[in-house]
């Protein structure tokens, strides 16, 4: 795999495309780095399509979360433009009909609900590592990032997220290489989410984080990025 095919990054809802920040400084050195924002879509397929046109013609992807989705669609739009793939703090299964309804009462309390939540430490807890948890400067940037995007881009992406399609049945038919990430504190998206993709997977590799919750990126960025480096940069991988 040529060391110069370009990375295309996919954040996860409710965040821009500062999320990738540190793997994108470091990745830029090497190569071309393109991160897609998604704070204007309410639909995974149209998010794929805007991914798509701003995509080199050949690249390796690589989504968290609410990404993951929308790179799942992309490998079953135009998987032949896609050389290798990373599913990180993801699943590939649909939203079940409890977790539909839980996404449209938060959407329902409105903005001002939406940012008092945001102000609030727990609110960031809820989804991070114990020892993230306790990162006040990592929480001050998660929030800068939600206060950023607004309750506009966090009811689109939850619109997104409850319409998004199941891909179980994808995994299997999934010819490139592929690295699916989890983090081992991720209570959003456990490891067991991560562990099903992999199984589904032919030959995929499987990389389960330590001192991680759903930020993998951001959480455990050292980690997460030789993970990334081994997996598309290494010969033979």
């Amino acid at each position: 795999m040529p060391a110069s095919l370009p990375i295309v990054f996919i954040p996860g809802a409710s965040s821009d495309e500062s999320a990738w920040d540190e793997q994108r400084d470091y990745f830029s050195r090497r190569t071309q780095v393109v991160v897609a924002g998604l704070t204007a879509f309410d639909d995974i397929g149209k998010m794929a399509d805007h991914v798509l046109k701003i995509a080199p013609p050949e690249f390796m992807l690589c989504g968290t979360s609410m990404g993951g989705y929308v790179a799942l669609d992309v490998l079953k739009k135009a998987g032949g433009r896609v050389k290798k793939a990373v599913f990180c703090n993801t699943s590939a299964r649909a939203d079940t009909p409890e977790r539909r309804r839980q996404r449209q009462i938060e959407v329902a309390q409105g903005e001002a609900a939406y940012i008092k939540a945001r102000q609030d430490d727990s609110h960031y807890r809820a989804f991070l590592s114990e020892s993230s948890s306790r990162d006040k400067a990592l929480i001050a940037r998660l929030r800068d990032i939600s206060l950023r995007v607004g309750y506009g881009c966090f009811s689109r992406h939850q619109a997104a997220c409850a319409g998004r399609a199941e891909f179980l049945q994808f995994l299997p038919l999934i010819g490139i290489p592929v690295l699916v990430v989890g983090g081992a504190e991720d209570a959003l998206m456990p490891p067991a989410l991560q562990e099903e993709m992999h199984g589904l997977i032919r030959g995929s590799r499987l990389a389960i984080l330590p001192g991680s919750g759903h930020i993998t990126q951001m959480e455990t960025p050292g980690a997460m990025t030789e993970e990334l480096e081994k997996f598309l940069f290494a010969e033979g991988a």
